[in-house]
C-alpha cells in the first residue's frame, strides 16, 4: 500500500464516529457531550449576490480550546470570521452564547455580547502610541467622565502584561516591538476587557521565524487561562501543534471537523483540504484493503 493511502486510511480511522450526515463529509467531536458549548454557530449563510460564501456552517466551540480553522484561498474563513466579529451581517442563522440566543447585529454586539475579540493580520495598533494607550485606546478609564486616569491604565496595563509572562513595560512604544510583541498586545487588549474568545487571522504570517514559538506558547497560554481561541492560519504545521480540534472550510461549506490526535501530519491534513484528491486515494486504499483482506 502507498504512503499516501496509508495516510488516507488513518485519516479515515481518526474519523469513523461521522456525525454529519453529509456524504463525503468527515466530521468528529472531543468529548464534550456534557458540556455548554461557549459559543454556537447554526445554520449561518452569507451571500455575496449570487455567490454563496458560506453556506449552511453550524460550528461550536468550547471553553478552553483551541480550534483550528482551515481551507484554500476562497473557502470562506474571512467570510466565516467576519460574521461572527458583526462586520458582515448574516442573512440567515443563528448565533448561542452559553447556550442562550444572542441578536447578533454590529461588532458591539459581538464583543459585549457574544465576548470575542479579533486579533487581525495587520495588527490595528496605532505605532506612535505607547503600549498602555493602546490597550484603552477609544477606551479610556477616566475620573468623573473628565480627567483621563493615566495611573489606573498603566496598573491595568501592567497586571494584564504579567498574566501573559510579557516582559513588554507599559511606557514601550508599539512601533519599537517586533511583530511577536506587537500580537501580545493586541492580545493583552483582549484580556482587558475580559474577552472570552478571540480570533487570530493568520497571526505567525507577519513575523519572523523565530518568533512563531512565541506567539504559539501564548496561544496556548490563553487556553490555559480558560480562553477560546479560532486560530486561522495558512501555516498547517502550527495548526496541529496547538489545536484542539481543526474544522475544514472548503467553498463556504465545513467538510470535516477533526479531533487533533497531534499524530497527523502535514500532509495529511493537507489532503483533507482537497477532496477529489481524498475521495481517488480513499478508493484505491479501500480496493487495497480488501486485496490484503483476502490473502
Amino acid at each position: 500500500m502507498s504512503d499516501d493511502s496509508k495516510a488516507i486510511l488513518r485519516s479515515r480511522n481518526l474519523s469513523s464516529n461521522d456525525t454529519s450526515g453529509a456524504t463525503g463529509a468527515i466530521r468528529t467531536t472531543a468529548d464534550k457531550t456534557s458540556k455548554v458549548p461557549l459559543l454556537a454557530v447554526e445554520h449561518l449563510v452569507k451571500n455575496f449576490g449570487p455567490i454563496r460564501a458560506v453556506d449552511d456552517v453550524s460550528l461550536e466551540l468550547y471553553e478552553g480550546e483551541v480550534l483550528g480553522l482551515v481551507g484554500d484561498n476562497g473557502a470562506g474563513k474571512s467570510t466565516f470570521l467576519s460574521l461572527l466579529t458583526g462586520y458582515y451581517h448574516a442573512d440567515s442563522g443563528t448565533f448561542r452564547y452559553r447556550g442562550k440566543p444572542v441578536a447578533h447585529t454590529s461588532p458591539a454586539t459581538s464583543r459585549r455580547a457574544l465576548k470575542i475579540e479579533m486579533i487581525y493580520q495587520h495588527l490595528d495598533l496605532a505605532p506612535d502610541l505607547t503600549v498602555w494607550q493602546n490597550l484603552f485606546l477609544a477606551e479610556e478609564k477616566r475620573k468623573f467622565k473628565i480627567i483621563l486616569d493615566k495611573r489606573y491604565m498603566i496598573r491595568r496595563a501592567t497586571e494584564v502584561l504579567a498574566e501573559l509572562a510579557s516582559k513588554i513595560k507599559p511606557d514601550d512604544l508599539v512601533g519599537a516591538l517586533s511583530g511577536g510583541e506587537q500580537q501580545v498586545v493586541a492580545i493583552a487588549r483582549a484580556l482587558l476587557f475580559e474577552r472570552d474568545i478571540i480570533l487570530m487571522d493568520e497571526p505567525t504570517a507577519a513575523i519572523s521565524l523565530n518568533k512563531v514559538r512565541d506567539v504559539l506558547d501564548l496561544i496556548l497560554r490563553l487556553k490555559s487561562m480558560g480562553k477560546s481561541v479560532i486560530l486561522v492560519s495558512h501555516r498547517l504545521e502550527d495548526i496541529l501543534e496547538v489545536s484542539d480540534r481543526i474544522a475544514i472550510l472548503n467553498r463556504g461549506t465545513i467538510s470535516h471537523v477533526l479531533t487533533n490526535d497531534h499524530q497527523m501530519t502535514i500532509t495529511e491534513l493537507a489532503q483533507m483540504m482537497f477532496e477529489g484528491a481524498i475521495q481517488r486515494t480513499v478508493s484505491v486504499a479501500s480496493n487495497e484493503e480488501l486485496a490484503e483482506g483476502r490473502n
